[in-house]
Formats: C-alpha cells, sequence, structure tokens
C-alpha cells in the first residue's frame, strides 16, 4: 500500500481550543482539545444517552405491561364474580325446579320426566373459579371463561325450557280445576240429595240423579266450572234450563230456572251468573235441580261441592 493511501485514512492530530469569557471584564479561561478527544467524548456521550434511553424505554415497558396485567386480572375477576352470581342463579333455580317436580308430582307426567336432573355446575366449582381463574395465565383464563360460560348458558337455557314446560304444565292444570265444578250453584238448603229417593208426586222409589237446592225466586246461579253453553231454553220436566259443558268430559245442569241471562255458545267462567231459581217445569217450590255427568254418567254433585282446588 503506497504512503498516499495509508495518509487518506489517516486522522490529523488537529487541535481545537475553547474559549470561556465571564462578564465583567474578567479574564477568561482557554481549554484545548484534540479533535480525536472530542470525537470519543461525544461517542460516549452519545453511548451514555442511547444506553439511559433504552433502559428507561425498558422501564416503561415494564410498567405498561404491569398496568395492563394487573388490569387483565381485574377483568378477570370481574368476569368471574359475575360469572359465579350466573352460576349461583342456574344452581338455584335447578333446586327449585327439583323442589317444584316434588311438589307437582311431575315424575309421573310424560312431558315432564325427561327433565335434566343435573341442573347447573357444582357450587364448589362456583367457589373455585375465581381463584382457578386467577392463578391461570390470560390465555388459560379465557379459555376457561370460555368454557364456563359455554356452559352457563347451555344450562341457562335448559332452565328456561324447564320453567316453560313446567309454566305450560301448571296453566293446564289451572286451566283443567277451573274447568272442573268446585263450587255451590246457589246459596240454598238441601230439599233432595243425590241417589234412590221417594217421589214427591208419587211416593214410590227413584233415582235422583242430582241435588236439589231450594232458596226465594230469583236467588242467582252461578256456573261452577269454566265452559260454554251448550243449551239454553226449555227440557221438559226440568223447565227453563242452562247446561254447560266443561273440559275432561264434564257437563253441568241447572234446571226449573226463572230467568236465563245466557245463550248457547256463550263462553262462561266459574262464579259467573247464569240464571236465577225459579218453579218451571214440574217442581214443587222454587229451588235448582243440580246436576253432573261425566261422559254422560251422572255423578254425586256434593262430591264437587265440597272439592277443594
Amino acid at each position: 500500500m503506497s504512503k498516499k493511501t495509508v495518509n487518506r485514512y489517516h486522522v490529523p492530530r488537529k487541535q481545537m481550543t475553547i474559549m470561556l469569557l465571564p462578564h465583567g471584564g474578567r479574564r477568561g479561561t482557554q481549554v484545548t482539545v484534540s479533535y480525536l478527544f472530542l470525537f470519543l467524548g461525544c461517542a460516549l456521550w452519545f453511548a451514555i444517552t442511547a444506553t439511559a434511553a433504552y433502559f428507561i424505554s425498558e422501564r416503561v415497558q415494564v410498567n405498561e405491561t404491569r398496568q395492563a396485567n394487573i388490569a387483565l386480572q381485574n377483568k378477570v375477576a370481574s368476569f368471574s364474580e359475575n360469572l359465579n352470581n350466573s352460576l349461583d342463579l342456574i344452581n338455584e333455580t335447578a333446586e327449585l325446579n327439583t323442589r317444584l317436580k316434588g311438589m307437582l308430582a311431575l315424575g309421573n307426567k310424560s312431558k315432564i320426566i325427561e327433565y335434566s336432573a343435573a341442573g347447573g355446575p357444582s357450587k364448589l366449582q362456583s367457589l373455585q373459579l375465581s381463584k382457578i381463574l386467577l392463578e391461570t395465565n390470560p390465555a388459560e383464563s379465557e379459555e376457561l371463561l370460555a368454557m364456563n360460560a359455554e356452559e352457563m348458558l347451555a344450562g341457562g337455557w335448559q332452565e328456561k325450557l324447564n320453567f316453560r314446560e313446567i309454566s305450560e304444565y301448571l296453566n293446564e292444570q289451572r286451566i283443567l280445576a277451573r274447568s272442573t265444578p268446585a263450587i255451590w250453584p246457589a246459596m240454598g238448603r238441601v230439599t233432595s240429595p243425590f241417589g234412590l229417593r221417594a217421589s214427591p208426586f208419587t211416593g214410590s222409589s227413584q233415582f235422583h240423579s242430582g241435588l236439589d237446592i231450594a232458596n226465594v225466586k230469583n236467588t242467582p246461579l252461578r256456573a261452577t266450572a269454566d265452559g260454554r253453553v251448550v243449551f239454553a231454553g226449555w227440557a221438559g220436566n226440568l223447565g227453563k234450563t242452562v247446561v254447560i259443558s266443561h273440559r275432561m268430559g264434564y257437563t253441568s245442569y241447572y234446571g226449573h230456572c226463572d230467568e236465563v241471562f245466557v245463550k248457547q255458545q256463550d263462553k262462561i267462567e266459574r262464579g259467573q251468573i247464569i240464571a236465577s231459581i225459579g218453579s218451571t217445569g214440574r217442581a214443587t217450590g222454587y229451588h235448582v235441580h243440580y246436576e253432573i255427568k261425566r261422559y254422560g254418567k251422572s255423578l254425586n254433585p256434593m262430591y264437587f261441592v265440597n272439592r277443594s282446588f
């Protein structure tokens, strides 16, 4: 290599003089440094500054990560608490479900017997969920939350279905109960019970298919169950009569009426006034002949008027 080439990469040993001149005319200070020293000093300052900036940046990132972890843990704890509350509610609902089935004897009903007895997660699972979530990393916590949320959702839908079926069953039972004769058709005195009796006209023994209840003329007559009027008019010896059809094959008869306030096809509710006591037809006095049939067979009304629903 030639001398000229070596000199091209040779750093000249030039110097720089720095003068510090204070105010007030006092004598200044002079400092002489080489370019090499100045270059090394600047390089050292840059290295120190860069290193300090790096550590500061790392510290900031660590703090941000720590804060993010704290926020995530708080969020997980909040989600866990809400999830636990929901799981507890499902457990309580499942317990109520079981009690309802026991109280209503739903085990004998074909539509209800297939109920899931599982309900929801166990109480122990609910109590330990927060601890498990907080002790696992965020990814595992998220997965665990998702699994429990799916389980909770499935349990919630099952309980909703259970209660819908229970509600439908109870509503059906309510309708059936209200469609079964269960009250007195009128206030008064029983003058002739159901069964064999001596005929008030001939004195001979005869079967009395209903219950005679006596009271003053125009005493209100009330329907003993929900139903629909299938007849309202004159019925031979029974005089003015109202016949109401109910569910489950029941039919109720109200004979010897004075006035009739309903007509055929009217929808009737239990306790509704349908007529008044009279003595129309073949009667010995003011009374109502009250009769109950099921699928055409006469039943003793006393069993129904003393029945509790």
